[in-house]
Protein backbone atom coordinates (compact mmCIF):
# COMPACT_ATOMS: atom_id res chain seq x y z
CA UNK A 1 0.00 0.00 0.00
CA UNK A 2 3.11 2.32 0.95
CA UNK A 3 4.56 1.34 -2.25
CA UNK A 4 1.47 2.53 -4.44
CA UNK A 5 1.01 5.68 -2.48
CA UNK A 6 4.70 6.80 -3.17
CA UNK A 7 4.03 5.87 -6.90
CA UNK A 8 0.95 7.81 -6.83
CA UNK A 9 2.80 10.88 -5.14
CA UNK A 10 5.41 10.95 -7.85
CA UNK A 11 3.76 10.41 -11.04
CA UNK A 12 2.41 14.12 -10.65
CA UNK A 13 6.26 15.27 -10.37
CA UNK A 14 7.25 13.27 -13.41
CA UNK A 15 4.20 14.21 -15.97
CA UNK A 16 3.46 17.97 -14.90
CA UNK A 17 7.50 18.69 -15.27
CA UNK A 18 6.95 17.02 -18.47
CA UNK A 19 4.21 18.92 -19.67
CA UNK A 20 5.58 22.52 -17.89
CA UNK A 21 8.62 21.83 -20.46
CA UNK A 22 7.64 20.88 -23.70
CA UNK A 23 4.21 22.56 -23.32
CA UNK A 24 5.66 25.91 -22.46
CA UNK A 25 5.87 28.70 -25.11
CA UNK A 26 6.57 31.59 -23.36
CA UNK A 27 9.95 31.18 -21.05
CA UNK A 28 9.62 33.80 -18.40
CA UNK A 29 12.40 35.31 -16.57
CA UNK A 30 12.39 34.71 -12.52
CA UNK A 31 12.93 38.31 -11.34
CA UNK A 32 10.51 41.15 -13.19
CA UNK A 33 9.02 44.42 -11.44
CA UNK A 34 5.42 42.84 -9.86
CA UNK A 35 4.18 39.58 -9.64
CA UNK A 36 1.01 39.49 -11.56
CA UNK A 37 -1.40 40.03 -8.61
CA UNK A 38 0.37 43.73 -7.74
CA UNK A 39 -1.49 45.87 -10.63
CA UNK A 40 1.08 47.72 -12.94
CA UNK A 41 -1.18 50.73 -12.24
CA UNK A 42 -0.39 50.79 -8.45
CA UNK A 43 1.75 54.45 -8.56
CA UNK A 44 1.58 57.57 -6.31
CA UNK A 45 -1.78 58.30 -6.14
CA UNK A 46 -3.56 55.25 -6.93
CA UNK A 47 -6.80 55.08 -5.22
CA UNK A 48 -7.98 52.38 -3.57
CA UNK A 49 -6.93 48.54 -3.01
CA UNK A 50 -6.88 45.93 -5.32
CA UNK A 51 -7.91 42.56 -4.05
CA UNK A 52 -7.64 38.89 -6.22
CA UNK A 53 -8.04 35.40 -5.25
CA UNK A 54 -5.53 32.28 -4.83
CA UNK A 55 -2.49 33.89 -6.38
CA UNK A 56 0.98 33.64 -5.84
CA UNK A 57 1.98 32.60 -1.96
CA UNK A 58 5.07 34.99 -1.65
CA UNK A 59 6.86 38.03 -3.05
CA UNK A 60 10.14 36.47 -2.63
CA UNK A 61 9.50 32.58 -3.46
CA UNK A 62 10.51 29.84 -1.14
CA UNK A 63 10.43 27.52 -3.68
CA UNK A 64 13.61 27.50 -4.37
CA UNK A 65 14.78 26.67 -1.31
CA UNK A 66 17.32 23.77 0.25
CA UNK A 67 14.78 23.05 3.30
CA UNK A 68 13.08 19.50 2.84
CA UNK A 69 10.39 21.76 4.36
CA UNK A 70 9.53 23.11 1.41
CA UNK A 71 6.05 22.20 0.14
CA UNK A 72 6.75 21.59 -3.37
CA UNK A 73 6.02 18.66 -5.87
CA UNK A 74 9.26 16.62 -4.68
CA UNK A 75 10.88 13.89 -5.41
CA UNK A 76 14.83 12.49 -4.02
CA UNK A 77 16.31 9.79 -5.90
CA UNK A 78 19.71 9.64 -3.46
CA UNK A 79 20.48 8.41 -0.99
CA UNK A 80 16.86 7.64 0.28
CA UNK A 81 14.14 7.31 -2.06
CA UNK A 82 11.28 10.14 -0.93
CA UNK A 83 8.13 11.58 -2.47
CA UNK A 84 6.65 14.66 -1.75
CA UNK A 85 3.32 15.86 -2.53
CA UNK A 86 2.90 19.85 -1.17
CA UNK A 87 1.44 23.56 -2.59
CA UNK A 88 1.56 26.66 -1.22
CA UNK A 89 -1.07 28.92 -2.68
CA UNK A 90 -2.60 32.68 -1.50
CA UNK A 91 -6.36 32.59 -0.69
CA UNK A 92 -6.08 36.68 -1.80
CA UNK A 93 -4.09 39.45 -2.15
CA UNK A 94 -4.85 42.95 -1.21
CA UNK A 95 -2.00 45.12 -3.12
CA UNK A 96 -2.24 49.16 -2.03
CA UNK A 97 0.25 51.46 -3.54
CA UNK A 98 2.96 50.77 -1.40
CA UNK A 99 2.40 47.61 0.26
CA UNK A 100 0.50 44.45 -0.91
CA UNK A 101 -1.15 41.65 1.35
CA UNK A 102 -0.89 37.82 0.57
CA UNK A 103 -2.66 35.25 3.33
CA UNK A 104 -3.55 31.53 2.49
CA UNK A 105 -2.24 28.08 2.98
CA UNK A 106 0.96 25.43 2.86
CA UNK A 107 1.00 22.11 3.25
CA UNK A 108 2.57 18.72 2.31
CA UNK A 109 2.76 14.70 2.63
CA UNK A 110 6.18 13.17 2.41
CA UNK A 111 7.05 9.63 2.25
CA UNK A 112 10.74 8.29 2.87
CA UNK A 113 11.90 4.30 3.00
CA UNK A 114 14.26 4.12 6.28
CA UNK A 115 16.95 2.57 3.97
CA UNK A 116 19.08 3.68 1.10
CA UNK A 117 17.78 3.47 -2.13
CA UNK A 118 18.38 0.50 -3.65
CA UNK A 119 16.57 -0.20 -6.92
CA UNK A 120 12.81 0.63 -7.76
CA UNK A 121 9.62 -0.48 -6.90
CA UNK A 122 6.81 -1.92 -9.42
CA UNK A 123 6.27 1.59 -10.94
CA UNK A 124 9.63 2.47 -11.75
CA UNK A 125 9.78 4.48 -8.77
CA UNK A 126 13.42 4.65 -6.59
CA UNK A 127 12.89 2.72 -3.49
CA UNK A 128 14.72 1.29 -0.70
CA UNK A 129 13.88 -1.95 1.81
CA UNK A 130 12.63 -1.13 5.25
CA UNK A 131 9.79 1.13 6.94
CA UNK A 132 8.03 3.73 5.59
CA UNK A 133 8.38 6.91 6.93
CA UNK A 134 5.73 9.79 6.95
CA UNK A 135 5.86 13.30 7.64
CA UNK A 136 2.75 15.48 7.20
CA UNK A 137 2.22 19.66 7.57
CA UNK A 138 -0.15 22.34 6.91
CA UNK A 139 0.71 26.16 7.67
CA UNK A 140 -1.18 29.27 7.71
CA UNK A 141 0.45 32.67 6.72
CA UNK A 142 -0.05 36.07 6.36
CA UNK A 143 3.12 37.45 3.91
CA UNK A 144 3.36 41.68 4.33
CA UNK A 145 5.49 42.68 0.97
CA UNK A 146 6.81 46.12 1.41
CA UNK A 147 6.84 46.92 -2.49
CA UNK A 148 7.87 50.58 -2.14
CA UNK A 149 10.96 49.84 -0.28
CA UNK A 150 11.57 47.18 -2.78
CA UNK A 151 11.17 49.50 -5.42
CA UNK A 152 13.55 51.99 -3.79
CA UNK A 153 16.07 49.57 -3.78
CA UNK A 154 16.42 48.72 -7.40
CA UNK A 155 14.04 47.68 -10.38
CA UNK A 156 12.37 44.25 -9.77
CA UNK A 157 13.95 44.17 -5.69
CA UNK A 158 11.78 43.05 -3.12
CA UNK A 159 11.16 42.70 0.65
CA UNK A 160 8.49 40.84 2.68
CA UNK A 161 8.05 39.98 6.38
CA UNK A 162 5.80 36.94 6.71
CA UNK A 163 3.88 35.05 9.59
CA UNK A 164 2.74 31.93 9.92
CA UNK A 165 1.35 29.04 12.30
CA UNK A 166 2.39 25.51 11.33
CA UNK A 167 1.96 21.80 12.48
CA UNK A 168 4.09 19.01 11.39
CA UNK A 169 3.45 15.55 12.52
CA UNK A 170 5.74 11.91 11.61
CA UNK A 171 4.84 8.47 11.32
CA UNK A 172 6.03 5.01 10.11
CA UNK A 173 3.84 2.33 8.69
CA UNK A 174 2.99 0.43 11.78
CA UNK A 175 1.86 1.49 15.40
CA UNK A 176 3.86 4.52 16.61
CA UNK A 177 3.43 3.21 19.93
CA UNK A 178 5.37 -0.16 19.57
CA UNK A 179 1.75 -2.30 19.71
CA UNK A 180 1.88 -5.79 18.18
CA UNK A 181 6.27 -5.75 18.47
CA UNK A 182 6.21 -2.81 16.46
CA UNK A 183 8.72 0.14 17.10
CA UNK A 184 8.01 2.74 20.07
CA UNK A 185 8.67 6.16 18.30
CA UNK A 186 7.88 8.31 21.15
CA UNK A 187 11.15 8.97 22.13
CA UNK A 188 11.98 9.95 19.23
CA UNK A 189 11.30 14.52 18.36
CA UNK A 190 8.09 15.81 17.39
CA UNK A 191 7.72 18.62 15.85
CA UNK A 192 4.42 19.96 16.41
CA UNK A 193 3.00 23.32 16.49
CA UNK A 194 5.16 26.47 16.11
CA UNK A 195 5.05 30.22 15.38
CA UNK A 196 7.46 31.20 12.23
CA UNK A 197 8.43 34.82 11.80
CA UNK A 198 10.73 35.84 8.96
CA UNK A 199 12.21 38.48 6.39
CA UNK A 200 13.31 38.07 3.07
CA UNK A 201 14.70 40.16 0.14
CA UNK A 202 15.27 39.69 -3.27
CA UNK A 203 18.14 41.44 -5.88
CA UNK A 204 19.16 41.81 -9.46
CA UNK A 205 22.75 42.67 -10.08
CA UNK A 206 23.87 42.16 -13.90
CA UNK A 207 22.59 38.45 -15.14
CA UNK A 208 22.70 37.01 -11.35
CA UNK A 209 19.29 36.79 -9.08
CA UNK A 210 20.06 36.70 -5.42
CA UNK A 211 17.16 35.72 -2.91
CA UNK A 212 17.77 35.67 0.70
CA UNK A 213 15.44 34.41 4.32
CA UNK A 214 16.54 34.94 7.76
CA UNK A 215 13.78 33.00 9.88
CA UNK A 216 13.10 32.29 13.51
CA UNK A 217 10.67 29.98 15.28
CA UNK A 218 8.61 29.86 18.67
CA UNK A 219 7.29 26.42 19.44
CA UNK A 220 4.49 26.27 21.46
CA UNK A 221 4.68 25.17 24.77
CA UNK A 222 4.10 21.30 25.76
CA UNK A 223 3.47 20.55 21.87
CA UNK A 224 6.92 20.49 20.35
CA UNK A 225 9.74 18.78 21.55
CA UNK A 226 11.77 22.21 20.97
CA UNK A 227 11.28 25.35 22.46
CA UNK A 228 12.94 27.81 19.98
CA UNK A 229 14.39 27.35 16.08
CA UNK A 230 16.75 29.82 13.69
CA UNK A 231 17.25 29.69 10.69
CA UNK A 232 18.96 31.26 7.53
CA UNK A 233 17.84 30.63 3.59
CA UNK A 234 19.59 31.72 0.30
CA UNK A 235 19.34 31.50 -3.28
CA UNK A 236 21.75 32.04 -6.05
CA UNK A 237 21.23 31.62 -10.34
CA UNK A 238 22.45 32.95 -13.23
CA UNK A 239 19.81 34.54 -15.63
CA UNK A 240 22.14 34.87 -18.72
CA UNK A 241 19.89 32.10 -20.41
CA UNK A 242 16.47 31.98 -20.89
CA UNK A 243 15.28 28.01 -20.48
CA UNK A 244 18.32 26.88 -18.53
CA UNK A 245 19.52 28.61 -15.48
CA UNK A 246 22.04 27.25 -13.19
CA UNK A 247 21.33 27.69 -9.50
CA UNK A 248 22.72 27.18 -6.06
CA UNK A 249 20.49 27.37 -3.02
CA UNK A 250 21.66 27.09 1.00
CA UNK A 251 19.30 26.57 4.12
CA UNK A 252 20.83 26.22 7.68
CA UNK A 253 18.50 25.70 10.91
CA UNK A 254 19.17 24.94 14.89
CA UNK A 255 16.57 24.00 17.33
CA UNK A 256 16.55 24.33 20.53
CA UNK A 257 15.70 20.98 22.59
CA UNK A 258 12.77 21.46 25.29
CA UNK A 259 10.82 19.01 27.46
CA UNK A 260 7.80 17.20 26.36
CA UNK A 261 5.79 14.32 28.11
CA UNK A 262 8.57 14.03 30.48
CA UNK A 263 11.48 13.57 28.13
CA UNK A 264 14.60 15.86 27.64
CA UNK A 265 14.92 16.34 24.11
CA UNK A 266 18.33 17.36 22.66
CA UNK A 267 19.35 20.52 20.42
CA UNK A 268 19.63 19.76 16.50
CA UNK A 269 20.46 21.43 13.43
CA UNK A 270 20.96 20.71 9.65
CA UNK A 271 22.72 22.29 6.74
CA UNK A 272 21.82 21.32 3.59
CA UNK A 273 22.77 22.95 -0.07
CA UNK A 274 21.44 22.03 -3.45
CA UNK A 275 23.50 23.04 -7.12
CA UNK A 276 21.42 22.11 -10.39
CA UNK A 277 19.76 23.89 -12.68
CA UNK A 278 16.43 25.09 -13.54
CA UNK A 279 14.45 24.45 -16.68
CA UNK A 280 12.06 27.22 -17.20
CA UNK A 281 8.39 27.47 -18.14
CA UNK A 282 5.56 29.75 -17.94
CA UNK A 283 4.02 27.24 -15.34
CA UNK A 284 7.02 27.30 -13.05
CA UNK A 285 10.32 25.45 -12.60
CA UNK A 286 11.60 22.49 -13.20
CA UNK A 287 15.04 22.30 -10.34
CA UNK A 288 17.18 19.33 -11.20
CA UNK A 289 19.88 19.48 -8.05
CA UNK A 290 22.35 17.36 -6.22
CA UNK A 291 22.24 18.08 -2.68
CA UNK A 292 24.72 17.94 0.38
CA UNK A 293 23.02 17.37 4.19
CA UNK A 294 24.94 17.97 7.34
CA UNK A 295 23.11 17.32 10.46
CA UNK A 296 19.66 15.42 11.89
CA UNK A 297 17.40 13.46 10.15
CA UNK A 298 13.64 14.46 9.56
CA UNK A 299 10.58 12.81 10.85
CA UNK A 300 11.16 9.80 13.20
CA UNK A 301 14.49 9.84 12.97
CA UNK A 302 15.19 13.11 14.25
CA UNK A 303 17.85 12.16 16.85
CA UNK A 304 20.25 10.41 14.03
CA UNK A 305 22.86 12.55 12.77
CA UNK A 306 24.59 12.26 9.38
CA UNK A 307 26.37 13.60 6.38
CA UNK A 308 24.61 12.77 2.97
CA UNK A 309 25.21 13.73 -0.55
CA UNK A 310 21.90 13.18 -2.57
CA UNK A 311 19.82 13.84 -6.10
CA UNK A 312 16.76 14.74 -6.87
CA UNK A 313 14.08 16.84 -8.52
CA UNK A 314 11.61 19.65 -7.79
CA UNK A 315 8.60 20.83 -9.68
CA UNK A 316 7.79 24.47 -8.21
CA UNK A 317 4.65 25.66 -9.83
CA UNK A 318 4.65 29.66 -10.77
CA UNK A 319 7.62 29.99 -8.67
CA UNK A 320 9.35 32.04 -11.51
CA UNK A 321 6.41 33.72 -12.11
CA UNK A 322 6.00 34.67 -7.97
CA UNK A 323 9.86 35.46 -7.88
CA UNK A 324 9.13 38.78 -10.93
Amino acid sequence: MSRVLAALLAMPIVALSAAAWAGDAAVRSPLADEPPDVPSTAVPGAAGPHLTWLGYPRRVPRAWSASRDTPAMNMIVLPRAAEMAGGDLSLFTLAFNRWSLRSGFAGFVELETDAKTSGTNAGGIPWGKGKILWRGSYAYFAAFSLDSIGRSMCEGCAVEVTLQYRHESQHYTGSNTGAGGEEDATPEPFVGDNLIFDLASLQRTGNWFLAERAIGMWFLPDRSSYSAGAAMDVHARYLRFARVQPFISGYAEHLWGDTLQGREFPNAFRVRALIGISLMSSLGEILIYGAGDVGNRYGIRGLTEEATLGLGIRLALAAGAAGR
